[in-house]
């Protein structure tokens, strides 16, 4: 293989690796999922509780929310009458709602 020919492959090889890491880093899963209840989890109350954890964020439809018990959590939900925050350890009342999206830090 000549010189040149040599350079331009290393440099398409560096270019590969490169993109490759780039969009890897992009697109990292979310962690968060559905658990037992527990004190440590998000507990989303309603007539059928649902409870939270781990990081991230989840696409859900649960209707009739009411509240939020935030356990070992701080993060937000995404409801149909807006964004409610959440901190560590808090609990809240909000009003009955369609909740379309939970994000925990």
């Amino acid at each position: 293989m000549r010189k040149g020919m040599k350079r331009l492959a290393a440099g398409a090889a560096s270019l590969a690796v490169a993109s490759a890491l780039v969009v890897g880093g992009a697109t990292s899963a979310s962690a968060i999922n559905r658990m037992s209840c527990a004190s440590h989890t998000l507990n989303l109350v309603s007539s059928n509780t649902t409870c939270w954890g781990n990081a991230g964020y989840a696409s859900v439809t649960l209707y009739g929310v009411y509240g939020i018990v935030a356990g070992n959590n701080a993060g937000y939900v995404q409801g149909s009458l807006g964004t409610s925050y959440f901190s560590k350890y808090q609990t809240k009342s909000i009003s009955y709602q369609t909740i379309s999206g939970i994000r925990i830090y």
